[in-house]
C-alpha cells in the first residue's frame, strides 16, 4: 500500500481532520474532512458521591509521618539471664519504632532505650570461648582477637551496644537512631528523671 493510500484509510477510518495533503500529494480529502472526530466521554469517571469521586483515585489519603510528629518514650530494660541476641532484637525494635502503627523506615520515629545490667548478660551455648571479636591496628601483624568472654569481663556495656547496633540498618538514619541508646553495665543508670518504663522480655536463659 503507497502511503498516500494508506493515509487517506487512516484518515477516513479514524476521523482525522487534520491531514497532510501536500506534503505527499494527496490533494483534498474531502471523506476525511467531512469525517467527524470521535469524541471522548464527557460523563463522570466515578459515581457521583462516592469515596473516590471525593478523594480522588485513592479511597483513602496516604499517611505519611513526620520526625517532627513523634513522640518519644523512654523504656529501660533489665540483661540479667537474658539472651543476648534476644535482647538485640528487642532493643532495635523499640530504637527504630517497629512497634508502632506508625512506623516508616525513612524516618526516625523510635523511642529511648535504656539497657542496665550488662555484665549479666546470658551468653548461648559455647560462645563465651568460641566466639571470637577481632580487632586490626593497621600495622603488619597488629591483628588481634579476644573471645566474648574475656570482653564482658572488661567492657560488658561495649559487647551488648554492638550486638544492639548489628541490628540496625547500615544507613545514616542507623546512626542517628544510635544515640537514642544508653547501656551501663551495672544497675544504676542518671535517667531517672525522664521516668522510664521497664520492658519485659519473657524468654530468659534457662
Amino acid at each position: 500500500m503507497r502511503v498516500g493510500k494508506l493515509l487517506r484509510w487512516r484518515a477516513v477510518t479514524h476521523g482525522c481532520l487534520r491531514v497532510p495533503t501536500g506534503k505527499w500529494g494527496l490533494g483534498s480529502l474531502s471523506v476525511a474532512e467531512t469525517t467527524p472526530c470521535r469524541k471522548r466521554r464527557t460523563g463522570p469517571r466515578f459515581a457521583p458521591g462516592s469515596t473516590r469521586e471525593r478523594y480522588g483515585v485513592s479511597a483513602v489519603p496516604t499517611y505519611a509521618p513526620k520526625a517532627g510528629d513523634t513522640t518519644r518514650s523512654w523504656y529501660v530494660i533489665d540483661a540479667t539471664d537474658v539472651v543476648l541476641g534476644r535482647l538485640a532484637v528487642a532493643a532495635a525494635t523499640l530504637l527504630r519504632g517497629k512497634h508502632k502503627p506508625t512506623f516508616a523506615p525513612n524516618v526516625d520515629g523510635g523511642d529511648f532505650v535504656i539497657v542496665i545490667n550488662a555484665e549479666k548478660v546470658a551468653i548461648s551455648g559455647d560462645k563465651l570461648q568460641s566466639k571470637m571479636a577481632y580487632n586490626h591496628s593497621g600495622y603488619p601483624g597488629g591483628l588481634r582477637q579476644r573471645s566474648i568472654g574475656e570482653l564482658l569481663q572488661k567492657h560488658p556495656d561495649r559487647v551488648v551496644e554492638k550486638a544492639i547496633v548489628g541490628m540496625l540498618p547500615k544507613n545514616k538514619l542507623s546512626r542517628q537512631i544510635q544515640k537514642k541508646l544508653r547501656v551501663y553495665a551495672g544497675p544504676e543508670h542518671p535517667h531517672t528523671a525522664q521516668q522510664p518504663v521497664p520492658f519485659e522480655i519473657k524468654q530468659v536463659a534457662q
